[in-house]
């Protein structure tokens, strides 16, 4: 099966992508029943490119990223079916042993708390250097250079000291450079970054951003962001995938998506965003909640929520309450999940078009 996003670009060469995901399906099977938490994902990161997967929480941002690596606990998680293309292999089929190499070493991953990530009984040296003597082969002297010279790297000052430190001895902020530090220690291919400032507060969030972006572009290495904050989108990736319910409603490059969203639920999550522009005015919000995982809507499954939904048919049209749509490609990189752009229905575009349409209902 082909990645929605290459067709949606007209192809892209083999060589220039270092991430193809296909289909990925990852459900969970529990008492209630089966979660769908990712429900036929598809999306490439080009080499040196940066990408980010935006939605609210339970969307299946963080499922996605933990199924790339393999992290998921098998039962009650079950990855039915799909494809992950790293360096033309494909991840789910490789033997443990060999997904270990990668894991770490070609692909890192930055988590969301670092305090629960790192191990309190270890310096936070001794925990670089273990990953830099597992997958660079260095021994204690090298290995112990090698984690100095990557505090260094992400700027934590006096790093010969801090390296013989405990991560509680460190502020949060500190603790998510070490986190960095660790990522990148073993220069990877592709950086996972799985809402890497949510626990930071607003001032090391922008260090810890604009750091991750200095690096990524001094080193070359693909990032694959993870996050709920359009803000952090605007500054730090290049393409955007936008999440709900375990799909894809909508590509494009940062710029298209955020200054033109072609889909109800992306242009709702950014009429929520503070601005000063809307300094004493109200907030819009999306209306109503995440549908249950255990009932989801027959049709569109953002269809309860949104304002320009249609459940009549007229003439064997297709409705959004009981027909669900594919991610329709816009041409020149774009795609959209949503009924709105079947050339069948031009007129409701225009509504959709208005500056204003739905604003009140949305409300």
């Amino acid at each position: 099966m082909t990645s929605v996003l290459a067709s949606a670009q007209g192809g892209t060469r083999a060589d220039d992508v270092v991430l193809d995901v296909r289909d990925l399906r990852t459900y969970f099977h529990v008492m209630d029943g089966t979660v769908r938490a990712v429900d036929g994902v598809d999306f490439q990161i080009r080499r040196s490119g940066r990408l980010a997967l935006v939605g609210e929480s339970g969307c299946g941002k963080s499922v996605t990223a933990l199924t790339i690596m393999r992290l998921i606990d098998q039962p009650p998680g079950e990855i039915a079916s799909g494809e992950v293309w790293f360096d033309g292999r494909d991840l789910l089929t490789l033997p443990a042993d060999q997904m270990r190499a990668v894991r770490g070493g070609e692909i890192a991953m930055i988590f969301q708390e670092p305090m629960t990530s790192l191990n309190p009984v270890l310096t936070v040296g001794d925990q670089i250097g273990e990953a830099v003597k597992l997958h660079q082969h260095l021994r204690d002297r090298e290995a112990f250079e090698a984690a100095v010279q990557a505090l260094r790297d992400v700027g934590v000052p006096a790093p010969e000291r801090r390296v013989k430190q405990y991560p509680h001895e460190l502020s949060g902020g500190m603790r998510q450079r070490v986190m960095i530090a660790m990522a990148l220690s073993c220069r990877p291919k592709l950086l996972i970054a799985d809402e890497p400032t949510t626990a930071l507060d607003v001032t090391i969030q922008r260090q810890i951003l604009e750091l991750i972006k200095e690096i990524q572009e001094r080193t070359g290495t693909a990032l694959l962001l993870i996050t709920h904050d359009l803000g952090v989108v605007a500054e730090t990736v290049d393409e955007v995938v936008v999440m709900y319910a375990g799909r894809i409603v909508e590509t494009g490059t940062v710029e298209e998506v955020l200054l033109e969203p072609r889909h109800p639920y992306t242009r709702g999550l950014l009429s929520s965003i503070p601005s000063r522009g809307k300094r004493g005015q109200r907030l819009s919000v999306i209306k109503g909640v995440v549908p249950n995982p255990f009932r989801m809507p027959p049709g569109c499954k953002f269809e309860p929520r949104c304002p320009y939904a249609w459940e009549t048919s007229v003439q064997g049209e297709p409705t959004c309450a009981q027909n669900e749509p594919e991610l329709l490609s816009l041409g020149d990189g774009r795609a959209s999940r949503c009924w709105l752009h079947d050339p069948r229905f031009t007129g409701r575009l225009r509504d959709y078009e208005r500056p204003t349409a739905g604003a009140e209902e949305a409300r």
